[in-house]
């Protein structure tokens, strides 16, 4: 007969079907494997030299087998006194006449200094589903999970059978999945993004409008101020620069975390001024510019800084070029790395900043009255790429007597310094810096003679 059909009802017998018959049928449905999730998919585990097969279902050529209890194996008996084995672990198909049945099946390779994983025969009337490879070493009383190889995943070995969707083009399904994967780990910037605007579609918005030409601005109830959109914030000065109380943020004690997206180019001058309770901000890599005040507190700086802003952490992106005056003045962050990309730098940008302890400033200019006031600052660390050194820098730091310099004595030598820069000059800073440490020695100051020499 050239063709074949089924299945019918029997009417006196004139239809039988046998089991090959089922099974072939459900095997041109059904992908051979480990069926996932099934029971524990026959993980493996080892205690000393036994291993446990997890229960689990699987189906070859449209036969199944499953293992409700776990099942152990004594790999001790396989364990050679001087050389490494492997052992291969699987499960068997053999539709012999004299056997018809699946069941686990373990094959000892032969020991060897570099042992080859056993193959479990198969081939006419035997298949087999290669679960794990197991290496023995010769002595241990443990298997190191090293030595444990999975097969399950390997669709050459064993494979899953995740659907009964047989031979209807799984892998290349698989296979799609896998690149899409691959493109969302590539992106993962554009899914921050994504998150933060199901953020906003998620939270209870309490204001919302415009602070941009282009830049839409949404506050929720629990603090959340995002800035979505392209170019720059409107800066919020007043006539003849006097800044008036129209941004949006103003004095807004509501706001705690700030989440600026990718394509916003500028922080406004005043922007969230005397916005108090604003402990954290984010800014993209797209930002150049971070106005004048625009993070200033709803205080006047004072000797020692109290009643400042909240804000708890700063990364400046590496896009940064300009940061106005006062930007960050009264801040509560420990540690700070301003960027060699900063070449606009204005003054007192982080003054009275009472938390901040650790700097690494790589921007050319060292403004005047940058971090005066900042009580508890006790390490600062330049690099190279500062050329340019501002009077008052770091007056009234009484815990900052030495600063590290990524330049030679030469080069240390060659920076313009303004007057008072180390905060040893009148009577109000007698004492300033004692020492700066280059690549290739130190500057000390001479109290007595009020003046810096190289240290010997």
């Amino acid at each position: 007969m050239a063709f074949s059909c089924g299945f019918f009802n029997s009417k006196g017998l004139d239809r039988t079907y046998t089991a090959e018959d089922f099974c072939d049928y459900l095997g041109s449905i059904i992908c051979d494997g480990v069926q996932d999730p099934y029971g524990d998919s026959f993980a493996l585990s080892t205690n000393g030299l036994t291993a446990t097969l997890g229960t689990g279902k699987a189906w070859i050529k449209g036969h199944y087998f499953i293992s409700n209890d776990k099942y152990a194996i004594d790999l001790k008996q396989y364990q050679d006194g001087s050389l490494p084995r492997v052992v291969s672990i699987g499960i068997v198909l053999d539709t012999t006449e004299s056997v018809r049945d699946v069941k686990f099946e373990v094959i000892a390779g032969n020991p060897a200094d570099i042992p080859p994983v056993p193959d479990i025969p198969e081939g006419g009337t035997r298949t087999r589903l290669h679960l794990f490879s197991v290496r023995i070493r010769p002595g241990v009383t443990e298997i190191d999970p090293s030595d444990i190889t999975d097969f399950r995943d390997d669709a050459n070995r064993c494979g899953y059978c995740k659907c009964i969707l047989g031979k209807c083009g799984v892998t290349e399904l698989q296979t799609r999945i896998a690149q899409l994967l691959a493109e969302i780990e590539d992106n993962n910037n554009r899914i921050e993004e994504l998150s933060g605007k199901i953020d906003e579609l998620t939270g209870n918005v309490v204001e919302s409008g415009t602070c941009g030409d282009n830049i839409n601005y949404v506050l929720f109830d629990d603090g959340r101020l995002f800035l979505r959109g392209s170019g720059p914030m409107y800066d919020y000065n007043g006539p003849n620069g006097d800044p008036p109380s129209n941004s949006p943020f103003y004095d807004n004690k509501a706001i705690k975390s700030l989440a600026v997206a990718t394509g916003i180019t500028s922080i406004g001058d005043y922007a969230f001024r005397y916005c108090n309770n604003l402990e954290a901000a984010s800014f993209p890599n797209t930002l150049t510019r971070i106005g004048v005040m625009s993070f200033f507190p709803d205080a006047t700086p004072t000797v020692p800084p109290t009643e400042m802003g909240e804000l708890k952490s700063l990364t400046i992106p590496p896009s940064v070029t300009e940061i106005g005056n006062k930007a960050f003045i009264g801040s509560q962050f420990t540690e700070l790395t301003v960027p060699a990309t900063v070449t606009n730098m204005g003054t007192r940008v982080f003054e009275a900043c009472p938390a901040l302890t650790t700097v690494r400033y790589e921007a050319p200019t060292l403004s005047d009255f940058m971090f005066t006031s900042c009580p508890t600052l006790s390490s600062v660390t330049l690099s190279k790429t500062v050329t340019r050194i501002g009077s008052h820098w770091m007056n009234y730091c009484p815990l900052l007597k030495e600063i590290t310099y990524e330049g030679s004595l030469a080069n240390w030598a060659a920076i313009q310094k303004q007057s008072n820069w180390d905060g040893n000059s009148g009577q109000n800073h007698p004492q300033g810096l004692d020492k700066v440490i280059c690549t290739d020695g130190f500057v000390e100051y001479d109290r007595e003679n009020g003046r810096w020499k190289v240290g010997e």
